[in-house]
């Protein structure tokens, strides 16, 4: 397995919750390491059944699909929400051996720490070679430290020379940056590949989103279920929306497809995604009419670009 899993915890967790069955989810990157949970399982004598919906994060566990109780890799739990099933969350941290020289080169002052869920570990690893360098460094401030989300970078505080996200991809780089507001150092920790990320390019996109979105009489606000059903947000969106003038209609939807959200918008002139805000950067920023994260909306709906701010 290239992810460590950690079997004693599994152990534990059966020996509580003694299911006679369990639903297994795992994103594409970890079902080497849901194939070898199965295996244990069954070895136990315990039914594994392997989800085949996309994972998205520990803000959407499909318990209801099957089982007595769920495991849920390649994220730490969702501060938020809990399913109601037996859920045991594996972060599923990589076993691979890293090559910082390359970004050590680069750094110096104050840095600032952060990744997804694979990568935490190696983050203190990381800090004790910055250390020995006489540099600086911290780890961003989450639930979790060190963590940040694909939807939370609230972890990422000011007064830091560089931000530095460990992850392959640029996904949480780029809403790092964003959030941010500024340039930020992305290290691929696969391949040792040193990156700067400059959220203004797609910034000026999004803006003009907002721009298109200020000229609209009618949006969609559409709320997610489970840990991406956001009532209170949502209510906060519609009032505000609905006193500076906007019709609103309100749809609820489990995973929102492209198609469906092609058909909403022939309803209205923009769409606001509250299940996740990313859905409106990643999945729908080329549609023909503004999809636009909660943050952005605020600032739509107020008809003011200074108040821009992503992803809430």
């Amino acid at each position: 397995m290239y992810y460590e899993v950690d079997k004693e915890r599994i152990e534990k967790f059966l020996k509580e919750v003694k299911p006679s069955s369990v639903l297994v989810e795992a994103p594409p990157g970890l079902w080497r390491e849901a194939d070898e949970v199965c295996k244990m399982l069954k070895e136990k004598g315990i039914d594994c059944i392997r989800s085949a919906i996309p994972v998205f994060g520990a803000c959407l566990v499909f318990e209801h699909f099957a089982g007595d109780a769920v495991i849920h890799l390649g994220h730490y739990p969702y501060p938020w929400w809990r399913p109601r099933k037996p859920t045991l969350f594996l972060e599923a941290s990589w076993k691979g051996k890293v090559n910082w020289g390359p970004l050590v080169d680069v750094l110096s002052g104050k840095v600032l720490l952060a990744s997804p869920a694979q990568h935490v570990k190696q983050l203190y690893e990381l800090k004790d070679i910055l250390k020995r360098k006489g540099i600086e460094a911290n780890l961003a401030k989450g639930f979790v430290e060190g963590l940040i989300l694909g939807c939370d970078y609230s972890g990422l505080k000011e007064g830091y020379d560089h931000y530095v996200i460990v992850a392959g991809g640029v996904f949480h780089a780029l809403g790092a940056a964003l959030y941010l507001g500024r340039k930020i150092i992305k290290f691929d920790p696969y391949t040792s590949k040193v990156e700067e990320v400059d959220p203004y390019p797609v910034l000026k996109k999004r803006m003009w989103k907002v721009s298109e979105a200020i000229e609209g009489k009618k949006v969609a606000i559409i709320d997610g279920i489970e840990g991406q059903s956001r009532p209170q947000l949502l209510e906060s969106l519609k009032r505000e929306a609905e006193r500076n003038g906007f019709e609103v209609k309100v749809f609820k939807a489990s995973i929102l497809t492209r198609d469906f959200m092609i058909g909403i918008l022939e309803e209205v002139d923009f769409a606001v995604t509250l299940s996740c805000p990313r859905l409106a950067l990643d999945d729908f920023g080329d549609l023909h009419k503004p999809v636009l994260a909660p943050g952005e909306a605020r600032a739509a709906f107020r008809r003011d670009l200074e108040r821009y701010s992503f992803p809430w």
